[in-house]
């Protein structure tokens, strides 16, 4: 075979993993569909494991490492569009969004910030703006206020602090946890451990596209833990992902 017939191939494999993929996420439709009527969690962590194990196996050593990431990003899809299914059917219950989060009180949210977070309004204004942390903060009290929740903020530099702040999130209460780990979103794999070991609903946020930026960047291990990413809004993806993380949160009952 040349190049062509193997490019024809690919081709081939590509349209059958497509196809494959759209039954995917119609049968994961039909999932949440169901779980939402037993009022079941979106997250079953021992039955991805137990597929991620299966999978490594069947690739084999050469090629385990590469389906273990390919099927945990095809997860993190799959349970972003349920989630994202059950939350548009629990907002038609006055139950929940009785005084838009009137019933959410409950709720406590911890929001994380890896490194330079706190050099906003100095670093690299054309990338990240202009508006200083301290602006970051007013904005997510202002937002934790109006969601009628309770919410805490913490930044730090070192990957050992967020992972540290991470695992106390498991007994202190913490409902869902909103991150942006920064420049250990590309390298580290101790946070997306960690995020792995409370099992708490996350959502990524990154101020800038990230899918637009160096080629290095293009890699999230945090964002595998993670139910939903929002990138490329600026401060307004942290609102977004503050609506977007009670509104699941309450969906499952919490």
């Amino acid at each position: 075979m040349d190049l062509n017939d193997f490019r024809n191939r690919i081709s081939e494999i590509d349209n059958q993993i497509i196809e494959l993929f759209v039954e995917r996420m119609r049968t994961a439709a039909k999932i949440a569909e169901a779980k939402s009527a037993q009022n079941l969690p979106i997250l079953d962590s021992s039955r991805e494991k137990a597929v991620l194990r299966y999978v490594k196996e069947k690739a084999g050593k050469e090629f385990e490492g590469y389906a273990e990431t390919l099927y945990q990003t095809m997860f993190n899809v799959s349970k972003s569009y349920q989630s994202e299914l059950m939350a548009m059917k629990t907002l038609l219950s006055p139950e929940i969004t009785a005084g838009k989060y009137g019933k959410k009180s409950h709720i406590k949210l911890l929001v994380i910030n890896g490194p330079n977070i706190n050099m906003l309004g100095i670093r690299e204004k054309i990338i990240y703006g202009d508006e200083s942390y301290d602006a970051l903060l007013q904005l997510l009290r202002k937002t934790f206020q109006e969601a009628n929740v309770k919410g805490e903020v913490f930044q730090s530099n070192s990957e050992g602090a967020l992972v540290e702040r991470i695992q106390a999130a498991y007994s202190d209460g913490t409902n869902g946890i909103i991150i942006n780990p920064a420049a250990y979103t590309h390298t580290s794999i101790a946070i997306l451990d960690a995020l792995k070991a409370v099992s708490l609903p996350a959502v990524e946020v990154h101020i800038s596209n990230i899918a637009e930026r160096e080629a290095f960047r293009q890699i999230s291990y945090a964002g595998m833990a993670c139910i939903k990413t929002i990138a490329g809004m600026g401060f307004q993806g942290y609102v977004e992902a503050v609506r977007y993380l009670v509104d699941y949160i309450a969906s499952q009952g919490r």
